[in-house]
């Protein structure tokens, strides 16, 4: 009897071995998925104003000064030294971001001048003129305001000095 049993047990286990392997051999299965894409508009960054810090004077004794320049186009100039910026124009730089209403952003900027002189040149984080920094908002247009500092001692050439501020957004 326990002969039987076993017997009938691995037949039957033979039995549901064989039928998933006799489905698959002998048919096909078919699924699908659903499939969708957004197009967004392209992102564009485009410089509407240069970075100007304008005209400023050297300080003639030992001390240094910092010279900072704002998001809003205001010079500042600070440290024990003797510096001054006298009457000239100073503009902060600005850049409109475009793209898709609502997308997010951040950015990563750098300055730098072609003449050697300027000692500790920063670029400031970015402001926006209007909204939230970081959001384009429903208009898709932002523009992103930008300032930077330099230091400058008696030994600071004197002379013009040109340079660049590069901008990049990374968006998602």
């Amino acid at each position: 009897m326990k002969m039987q049993t076993a017997l009938r047990t691995m037949a039957e286990a033979l039995v549901l071995i064989a039928l998933p392997t006799a489905a698959i051999a002998g048919g096909s299965v078919t699924a699908t998925a659903p499939v969708s894409v957004t197009i967004l508009a392209p992102v564009t960054l485009q410089n509407t104003q240069g970075l100007a810090f304008g005209a400023v004077t050297k300080p003639s004794g030992a001390a240094g000064n910092t010279v900072n320049l704002d998001t809003s186009g205001n010079v500042t100039i600070t440290g024990s030294g003797d510096a001054t910026h006298p009457a000239s124009t100073a503009t902060a730089a600005k850049f409109d971001l475009v793209g898709q209403p609502g997308m997010t952003y951040s950015t990563t900027q750098s300055l730098s001048f072609a003449q050697p002189g300027l000692t500790n040149v920063a670029v400031s984080a970015p402001a926006v003129g209007a909204g939230a920094f970081g959001v384009l908002p429903a208009t898709g247009v932002q523009e992103l305001r930008f300032g930077g500092a330099f230091d400058l001692s008696a030994a600071t050439p004197v002379g013009s000095y040109t340079g660049s501020l590069s901008v990049t957004v990374n968006y998602n």
